[in-house]
């Protein structure tokens, strides 16, 4: 994740927030072209997934976040930050790219 990434690199991402309003073990709740948006610490690294749970159709913005994994709050299903993949017999949750800029998170639709 390269600061010196510039204007026409960041076309079609929004910003989303800061680096530092990302908590290490609970994800962040943005809006992304109108989309809920989880937004999620993993070490050093930022994730964007779905806030929707593809289990039970329900919010995972009460998650936690454990090894690189959310796992969903409503039936402890767990899906890879990465990749999106579940642990269980379930779709993936759909992921973002993101870029980090001078602080600043910024999340492609």
């Amino acid at each position: 994740m390269s600061d010196e990434l510039t204007e026409e690199h960041l076309e079609g991402f929004e910003r989303v927030c800061t680096v530092d309003e990302v908590p290490e073990q609970m994800p962040r709740r943005v809006k992304v072209d109108g989309r809920g948006v989880l937004v999620c610490r993993s070490g050093d690294e930022i994730f964007a997934v779905d806030e929707i749970c593809p289990h039970k159709n329900r919010s995972m913005k009460w998650g936690v976040l454990f090894q690189g994994k959310i796992i969903c709050p409503h039936h402890q299903y767990q899906f890879d930050l990465q990749t999106g993949r579940c642990n269980q017999r379930c779709a993936p949750v759909q992921t973002y790219e993101v870029k980090i800029v001078d602080g600043q998170v910024w999340v492609r639709p």
